[in-house]
């Protein structure tokens, strides 16, 4: 769900030239992780025709485990960030808790498609996080929770503009290889809910710089806290996760 009053309102709103740079710096750095995916031997697979459709199908089902396994540290660590905001902005921290409130069930969402790909259910739930989910998870929590609660902008920012992004080439990717369209619930509603995500956030994170100018350090130190844990270090562990079931050796 997002907040129209704020997206509409942003037309009628002006920014220090600070806050409007800072912003532009951030999508600077979003350019650059987009980058770095692109490079990334998951991105090349991914995209590539001759690829066995198995692989690309099975990196899906993994990526959309490790989706369920972070997804609740990440709610949860949001809402504590936000319940940290001055008490006297509920402008801005009604926003953010209809966003976070719209992402709650995501998690589940990306079960049912990672069911839907030959997953267990009973096993996705019952067993251990990942190390490389558990890193995002506390890196979120420990931004929310540790630092200003301005900090886990800078987790939510890249998290937000780069998966429209990915979902809608994932979308012709996964086109192109076959995939069941019935298990691509979780990347469609991703790749079209997302855009709307993106603007919000970057509306909001100039409102925090503009009236809150010291909260653009804490910002950038929570996006670069959050890119050394996310994305490339979950799909990583999803390939090694692919490729073990395709070769005979699945890890459920």
């Amino acid at each position: 769900m997002i907040d129209t009053q704020s997206t509409s309102a942003a037309r009628a709103e002006t920014f220090s030239d600070e806050a409007v740079r800072f912003a532009a710096l951030l999508d600077e750095k979003v350019d650059s992780l987009l980058t770095s995916v692109e490079a990334s031997d998951i991105y090349a697979l991914v995209s590539s025709p001759s690829t066995d459709p198995r692989l690309v199908a099975l990196i899906v089902k993994y990526i959309l485990l490790e989706v369920f396994s972070y997804g609740p540290h990440v709610t949860e660590a949001t809402f504590t960030a936000i319940g940290r905001f001055p008490k006297d902005r509920p402008d801005l921290m009604r926003p953010l808790i209809l966003h976070d409130l719209s992402e709650v069930d995501h998690g589940e969402m990306a079960l049912k498609d990672f069911i839907k790909l030959g997953g267990s259910e009973a096993w996705a739930r019952g067993r251990r996080i990942s190390p490389c989910s558990f890193a995002m998870g506390a890196t979120c929590r420990m931004l929310s929770e540790q630092l200003s609660p301005f900090a886990f902008l800078g987790y939510m920012y890249p998290f937000e503009t780069l998966t429209p992004i990915l979902t809608e080439r994932a979308q012709g990717f996964l086109k192109m290889h076959g995939f069941p369209v019935e298990a691509q619930v979780f990347i469609d509603t991703h790749a079209e809910e997302d855009i709307g995500h993106a603007n919000l956030l970057n509306l909001l994170v100039k409102r925090v710089v503009n009236d809150f100018p010291e909260a653009a350090e804490e910002i950038e130190y929570g996006f670069d806290c959050f890119v050394n844990v996310y994305p490339l270090p979950i799909w990583s562990h999803a390939l090694a996760n692919a490729r073990a079931e395709l070769a005979g050796k699945p890890v459920m």
